[in-house]
């Protein structure tokens, strides 16, 4: 399909318009019409044209105004502008070429005269490469000329470099044409998701850049990274969709199985520190670039140096070598980031994959990592370390002490034990992972910098591991492990232990007719009243869905039937209507005492109760 030429109209001239457009059509230009300057800001902005032509005298907005703003931002500054003016003075055209446009035409105009300037200029535009020729975005050009301009002005803003990963290996599956559609895809997505202020370019092949002037440059990653990873799927075979890899050659000549198409984004943002030029923000997105790229599937690495919870590449060593390479492989998130900023500790460079599949695209790039740490349940990580060169060392992470014997038998060089509590994961690695052979170790600084971090991801780690998420109590988990020392407690000290087990009612009808965002409130406004009956010794925790455990410590059964009732009654009360209008939430409650030590018996009794309260017609409390 021919691709036409667009022409942005400004004049407040229903006739002339009128006449332009049929004129302009005729020669086979795409037309578009602004009857004042405003408009044709807006317009140009929106969708830039390939030319304007812009009347002086327009209402709300002259042409002079119009075109200084245009020329003000980088997504239109490089567009050819011709004024169409009855004013021929030579002050009105001198004002008209200090404001950036680059002809003009008197009226009435000779139409032979209009278009041969439209050709002159149009060709002129085309020979300068200020967009990229596949998806018709910004280039480098544009880009480079956007980050000066707002480095110059002291704005705030994130750039967000975006690079596609598995790319090569999707181009050789599927040729040429298919991978143009995954670059449109991704193109269209950007386009989609950022805010219509944001400054989108094309960097060439299968890198992008967003310069982002919200306040929250995660949430735009995270949303990208949705709604590219549900795009995407379209762009397979359904086999290969199903078995979840393509199969290809590396550029080192080895069959390797290579993940989707999944995003790389580097993200860095002059609120955390200050720039000095472009060269500099690019040297540093570049670096954060090839952190995101040494680990699998989607991700986005922040620049937080000051505030770390992401991870920045480390830089090269003095003698300008890279540090050595360390393979990690574990499903487990929490457990992959502590593995990661320990080995980081010991000199090395993480590459972090979650399956056997992901760290083949990982090795595809750095084919000889000097260091592999894996989860050894999974039978393809043996197949994987035996094929990698023999001056990799194993270090095989195992689920107890059983599997120590049999990872030790098929060579691991060392074998960690996996446990919840992630600081002793930290200490046994420490223990088996050796300091990077390249250089002695980090210096001081850089060994109290990653020690202060290692401590601030554990600690956070190990919070998201027992909260919930989205009320902010703590999670099953929590309640599965401190049970039991509760419990031992109550009963050396000889003080009662309550449960109380609430459950909202027909919450699946809340759900359906409110939507799923409306029982993600309720849910978290019924934590926040339970949380405002209960006592800071006691625990409240999300048991699953819409269910609820509270734990009360030295508390007689009377009083704890109480505070059921109370709870019970906070949220029938509560202004449920500043939500929605119709809603109205009631909570089911059972109540139970802690018998002979016995635990199981003290949560199945409360679970019993709770049902009982359903079946005798909900909001109560039964005991």
């Amino acid at each position: 399909m021919t691709v036409h030429e667009q022409i942005l109209v400004a004049d407040d001239d229903p006739a002339l318009c009128l006449l332009l457009r049929e004129t302009l059509q005729d020669v086979g230009y795409e037309v578009r019409i602004a009857s004042n300057g405003d408009e044709l800001v807006r317009m140009a902005q929106d969708q830039p044209p390939d030319l304007l032509l812009v009347d002086l005298m327009m209402p709300l907005m002259d042409g002079f105004e119009a075109i200084r703003q245009l020329r003000n931002d980088t997504r239109t500054a490089h567009l050819p502008m011709i004024i169409l003016t009855a004013r021929s003075t030579s002050s009105d055209v001198v004002t008209g070429f200090d404001s950036g446009a680059d002809d003009y035409i008197i009226k009435p105009y000779d139409i032979d005269v209009l278009l041969a300037r439209i050709r002159s200029h149009l060709r002129r535009a085309a020979q300068l490469p200020v967009r990229n020729p596949l998806t018709g975005m910004p280039g480098n050009v544009l880009l480079q000329a956007e980050l000066e301009r707002q480095l110059g002005l002291g704005h705030a803003f994130s750039l967000l470099w975006i690079d596609l990963d598995n790319f090569k290996a999707f181009n050789d599956a599927y040729g040429f044409a298919r991978g143009d559609r995954a670059i449109h895809l991704l193109a269209h997505v950007i386009t989609e998701i950022t805010a219509h202020d944001d400054f989108i370019g094309h960097i060439g092949g299968d890198d992008f850049a967003i310069i982002h002037f919200g306040n929250d440059p995660e949430a735009l990653c995270k949303r990208l990274i949705a709604r590219f990873d549900e795009k995407m799927r379209t762009l397979y075979d359904p086999a290969d969709l199903e078995r979840g890899y393509l199969r290809g050659i590396d550029r080192h000549g080895v069959a390797r199985q290579f993940g989707l198409l999944s995003l790389s984004i580097a993200v860095v943002s002059t609120n955390i520190r200050s720039f000095t030029s472009v060269d500099h923000l690019s040297q540093v997105s570049a670096e954060l670039k090839q952190a995101a790229k040494h680990i699998s599937g989607n991700s986005y690495v922040l620049d937080r140096r000051h505030n770390v919870v992401q991870v920045p590449e480390i830089p090269q060593d003095r003698r300008g070598q890279q540090r050595p390479e360390a393979l990690l492989i574990e499903p487990n998130e929490a457990l992959r980031a502590t593995i990661a900023t320990t080995v980081r500790l010991q000199g090395y460079r993480p590459m972090v994959a979650t399956n056997v599949v992901s760290a083949q695209g990982l090795l595809a790039r750095h084919p000889s990592p000097a260091l592999l740490i894996a989860n050894s349940s999974d039978p393809g990580v043996w197949g994987l370390w035996n094929s990698l060169q023999t001056t990799t060392q194993f270090i095989a992470l195992v689920p107890n002490k059983e599997a120590i014997e049999a990872a030790s038998k098929r060579g691991a060089k060392a074998v960690v034990i996996i446990q919840h509590n992630l600081g002793d994961v930290t200490d046994q690695l420490l223990l088996h992972v050796p300091h990077a052979t390249i250089s002695e170790a980090l210096d001081e600084s850089e060994q109290h910098e990653v020690i202060r971090e290692l401590e601030a991801r554990t600690r956070i780690l190990e919070r998201e591991a027992n909260e919930d998420s989205l009320t902010g109590l703590f999670n099953r988990r929590y309640v599965d492990a401190h049970i039991e020392e509760l419990a031992a407690t109550s009963v050396q000290l000889r003080h009662t232990l309550c449960a109380i087990m609430g459950d909202i009612d027909n919450f699946k009808q809340v759900n359906d007719q409110f939507s799923h965002m409306l029982g993600n409130d309720v849910l978290r406004t019924v934590a926040k009243l339970m949380r405002q009956q209960t006592r800071e010794s006691d625990l409240v925790a999300r048991y699953g869905g819409e269910e609820f455990l509270i734990l009360l410590p030295n508390t007689l059964f009377d009083e704890a039937v109480l505070i059921a009732e109370a709870i019970r009654n906070a949220v029938e009360s509560y202004c449920w209507y500043a939500l929605e209008p119709r809603l109205r939430v009631t909570l089911s409650l059972g109540v139970a005492v802690l018998r002979n030590g016995n635990i199981e018996q003290m949560i199945a009794t409360a679970d019993q109760q709770l049902y009982v309260a359903k079946r005798t017609g909900k909001n109560r409390v039964a005991y």
